[in-house]
């Protein structure tokens, strides 16, 4: 495991190639990965913001969530798409939407065929029993939906968590990855990443009555060998200490480099080396 370091710098807005605008939104109506979204009141409408007027198809894709959660707070969610994972079949984006959850857009990640392997997995919070769905857009035009109802007994989203704000800004997150360090070029490898982070939703208030700010990872992003593999978007419904697994093909030896964006405007990193024969 490698720990990574926090480092503040200012930023612009957009980033350069990080932003996904639809077509169908209006100009307020932009996910990109510093966290200057609209704030969704209706999964549906956000859905048809993102992917417009498009037929879905139901198969080849799979949402793996447990049909029932005891506690709301880290709910494991597994995504996995069957497509062949070239330029012309692979997923570009998938939204993840909870319908009842204050804020219901999830997560959003953008794949590449070098993953190797459409699948990926994380933990989201969810704050009742409610339905959970993925929506794709595939590099050939296609779209894919599917809807999982999840039954939750002790909802956690709004007031998950605790500490006062001078407490929740003083965290310090602690960043791992853990990547094979070898492999069989062209053999597809899983590669995982944790942060410690509070992931504060900005919706609980503190001992002392007062609302306690929002602080979360807003952005993960992984390259390899200098080029983008893996990007997420994260929002407060993903959960504390998030998580992220996924796959790449180690087509030859170099080094896998980790982004986390705290939106205390902290940004902490990892690289880890692997070599490929």
């Amino acid at each position: 495991m490698e720990f990574g370091t926090g480092l503040t710098r200012r930023r612009l807005v957009a980033c350069a190639g990080g932003a996904l605008v639809s077509p169908h939104a209006s100009q307020g109506q932009v996910t990109d990965l510093r966290g200057f979204d609209p704030l969704w009141r209706s999964a549906e409408d956000a859905i048809h913001a993102f992917l417009g007027d498009v037929a879905y198809r139901r198969d080849g894709i799979t949402l793996d969530l447990p049909d029932h959660a005891d506690a709301g707070g880290a709910v494991p969610l597994t995504i996995a798409i069957d497509c062949a994972m070239t330029p012309e079949d692979h997923p570009r984006v998938v939204h993840v939407m909870a319908h009842k959850n204050p804020t219901p857009h999830v997560l959003s990640v953008w794949l590449t065929p070098e993953n190797g392997r459409a699948e990926f997995a994380s933990r989201i919070r969810l704050e009742s029993s409610q339905t959970v769905t993925a929506v794709v857009q595939m590099s050939d035009g296609r779209h894919l939906r599917t809807d999982r109802d999840v039954a939750v007994s002790f909802g956690a989203c709004a007031q998950i968590g605790d500490g006062a704000n001078d407490e929740v800004i003083a965290f310090q997150p602690r960043s791992r990855v853990n990547v094979p360090a070898r492999a069989q070029r062209g053999e597809i490898i899983p590669i995982r990443a944790l942060i410690s982070h509070p992931m504060e939703t900005g919706l609980r208030l503190g001992s002392g009555e007062e609302w306690v700010r929002q602080r979360i990872i807003s952005r993960f992003m992984c390259a390899y060998r200098g080029a983008g593999l893996f990007r997420a978007r994260l929002y407060p419904a993903v959960a504390t200490n998030p998580y992220f697994s996924f796959y790449a093909r180690a087509t030859a030896s170099g080094a896998f480099e980790f982004d986390c964006y705290d939106t205390l405007d902290l940004t902490f990193t990892n690289r880890a080396e692997i070599t490929a024969t």
